[in-house]
Parts: C-alpha cells; structure tokens; sequence
C-alpha cells in the first residue's frame, strides 16, 4: 500500500472515530427529554415504581424526578420499591427528601422491599411488621394528604373502623375518575417464609389483605354514587392476574375477588398500575373465575422496574370509552447524567 493510501485511510478512521465521539459526548450531555403538552380535554399522571436498587440506578433516577417534573402532570403515582436495601429510617427519609422535592402531588403506596424483606441480612435483618409501623409514621403522618411539592388532599381509610391501622390506603376523584390506592404487596402479597416468621406476621398479612379488598369495595361504591366514568387502583405486587394457576395467587385472597366481582359490575373503564414484576405491561389480564368470561373493560398496567429505570406517562380522556393512553419513559442504561 502506498503511503498516500494509508495516510488517506488513516485521515478517514480518525474523523470517523471523532465523528463517533461527537455523537457519543452530545448524547450522554443532553438534559432530559421535552415535555409533551396534554391534548385538549385530557389530563395525565405519572406512574412509577421498583427503582432506583443499585447505585448507578440513583444516578438514573435524577433524570426520572427530572423528567416528571417537566412534565405537565396532575399527580405522581409511586408503587412501591422505591429502593432495594437497606431499610433504615435514613434511607426512608432520602427517597421522602426526594419525592417531597417534586413539584407535583406523589400519591405513594409501599413494596415489599420496604418493609416484607427487611428481614434480609442485606436489608438490615429488621422484624418487618416493626419497618411497616415506621413507613407509616414516615411517609404518612398526615393521611388526608399526600407527599410530594404540592400536596393532594386524599381520603384514607386509616382512622376509621374496622381497619383504623391502614392510613396508607388512601381515595381522591379527579375530572369524574375515581382513584385510589390499596396496600399489596409482592413476595406473596407479603406471605412469603422467612426465619423469625411467627404466626403475628401470618395475622398481619391477612388482616392486610381484607382492608384492601374492603377499600376496593368502597372505591367502587364510591364511583356509583358519584357516577364515575372510571377507577383507577394504584398497587405494588403483581398478583398473578393473567395466571389462574399461579401457586402464590391465594395469597392476595379477597382483593383479587373484589377486583373481579367490582370490576364486572361497574362495567365501566378500570385500570390496575402496580410493580413488582419489573416488565412493561398493558393488557387485559383478569377472566371473572365465576364466569370465564374476561373483562374487558379492565386493563393492567405492570411499570417498568430495574434494570430499567423510568416511568410511565398515562393520559386520561374523561368519559371516553377507552379513556388511557400510555407513554414509556425509560432511561438510557447508559445515561447517568
């Protein structure tokens, strides 16, 4: 090869290496994504969960409270595993700074690494149901409101016979859309076996169990006497929906039942947000048990959870008759700044 070849190939892979830099530097520097402004005659809320767990998803997670905060959004929904480990009241007061940081109300019901796996040596090998009680006396010391920049006021069910404990479940209407959130859980909606379990945390579980699907009943009741158009439940744990079979699905006796019996009824739009299973998902995965029949008018949001780091932006069209839109806002794994 020639020597006026080689410097023409050289000159030619070094300003495509630069070319590749350029690229690279300009991505990796960009600030967040633009908002996108809300249709006329629409609203929408963010719906967010199982992030950040490892120290570069914190990083990440900036970009997250960056990005929901551009947006144009009537509330903030936050599912749960709002962390790995460990589970220190310090920990709970970070990811409170945080949220209490946004410039939007942040509508929170907790996960199970928050509180049922806190047994876990790496979670800090704490008694869960003692984590539960300090969550609560944290992030819900005034139940009739929420967490977040600019406060929503909520009904809770906490306070109120005969499941006075359970300030975390919490009700609100928007625009003729009755919304509320419901305490369950991952690991077995919370059932899962760990080595000091004791028939209390057994109790506990169940008693848990029966508020939520209390509450579901009186969502549901609620959005006949108003009329609603919709309702909306915003959850944690991934309660094996689309799997009849699932060995874990007894667990989250009677709030699937509820769900099932209040979601045919109503036979209005429903929509389930939760976690816990990590995959983004929108489908209809619920089929009446008594029935066989799928209801249709019920749809399932799973949010994206770590590895990938991000939200989902949902857009609701009151009175229409598929009133949400969803959008996937997904952090680059990539990008930490």
């Amino acid at each position: 090869m020639s020597n006026i070849h080689f410097y023409k190939r050289r000159k030619t892979w070094l300003v495509g290496l630069m070319l590749l830099v350029l690229a690279v530097v300009f991505l990796i520097t960009r600030g967040p994504e633009a908002p996108t402004p809300n249709p006329p005659g629409t609203f929408s809320f963010a719906v967010m969960g199982d992030a950040p767990y490892y120290e570069w998803e914190e990083l990440q997670f900036r970009l997250v409270l960056q990005s929901v905060d551009a947006h144009d959004l009537s509330w903030i929904l936050d599912v749960g595993d709002i962390f790995w480990h460990p589970c220190t009241d310090q920990h709970y007061q970070k990811t409170l700074s945080e949220l209490n940081g946004l410039g939007h109300p942040v509508i929170y019901t907790p996960g199970d690494n928050e509180w049922t796996d806190c047994w876990e040596r790496g979670s800090g090998g704490f008694a869960p149901q003692e984590r539960l009680d300090r969550i609560r006396q944290i992030f819900f010391q005034n139940p009739t409101r929420s967490v977040g920049g600019a406060p929503l006021s909520v009904v809770s069910q906490g306070g109120r016979e005969p499941f006075p404990e359970f300030v975390e479940n919490a009700r609100w209407v928007h625009q003729g859309i009755v919304f509320a959130t419901v305490h369950i859980v991952g690991s077995a909606n919370g059932m899962k076996a760990f080595p000091a379990r004791t028939e209390v945390d057994d109790v506990a579980a169940r008693r848990r169990t029966e508020a939520a699907a209390a509450w579901v009943h009186e969502t549901f009741a609620e959005a006949k006497t108003l009329n609603a158009s919709a309702v909306v439940l915003g959850f944690h744990g991934n309660a094996g929906l689309e799997e009849p079979d699932d060995p874990d699905r007894p667990a989250f006796e009677p709030f699937i039942s509820a769900v099932e019996e209040e979601a045919e009824r109503f036979a209005r739009p429903v929509l389930l947000a939760h976690g816990d299973g990590h995959d983004y998902t929108i489908d209809h995965p619920l089929v009446r048990r008594t029935t066989g029949r799928r209801l249709e008018n019920l749809t399932r949001l799973q949010v994206p959870g770590s590895p990938e780091v991000g939200w989902v932006r949902v857009v609701v069209q009151p009175g229409a008759e598929n009133p949400f839109t969803f959008e996937e806002h997904v952090v680059p794994r990539w990008k930490y700044w």
